[in-house]
């Protein structure tokens, strides 16, 4: 069960600091990466873990993906936020196969959850929280 952390985080900000690295890459694959994460939304996490997490889903992303636009979204319902990555690419579930088991085992300590759905020619990644009761 997750903790309520004290510390909020600028998500927008936070996802800027963790792409900056990635872009690149992620230029050198011909995509570019948008975070069209509300500005105003803040998340009480704690800011290793979640780095952990969305650093490597990202990460994935971005190495599974071509000549797309990757978009990096927010979602809140009720007391949950999902942070959802569009366009990550056909070759997702392959790059992700070994490091998968502990970014999900990272997303339970934070009291989230990750889910991957793909159909045609995209696939879309999100790691939810749920707000701690």
């Amino acid at each position: 069960m997750a903790s309520d952390y004290s510390t909020k985080i600028s998500l927008h900000r936070f996802v800027d600091e963790l792409t900056a690295g990635l872009l690149p890459r992620a230029v050198s694959r011909k995509s570019i990466i948008l975070n069209q994460i509300d500005r105003d939304l803040e998340v009480g996490s704690d800011e290793n873990l979640l780095a952990f997490v969305l650093w490597n889903l990202l990460d994935k992303v971005v190495d599974s993906t071509q000549n797309e636009c990757i978009h990096i979204e927010s979602v809140q319902e009720g007391d949950s936020t999902m942070i959802r990555v569009r366009n990550a690419g056909v070759y997702f579930y392959r790059s992700c196969g070994n490091c998968f088991r502990q970014v999900q085992d990272a997303a339970e300590k934070l009291g989230g959850s990750i889910s991957v759905d793909s159909w045609e020619m995209s696939t879309t990644v999100a790691l939810t929280l749920h707000k701690a009761a």
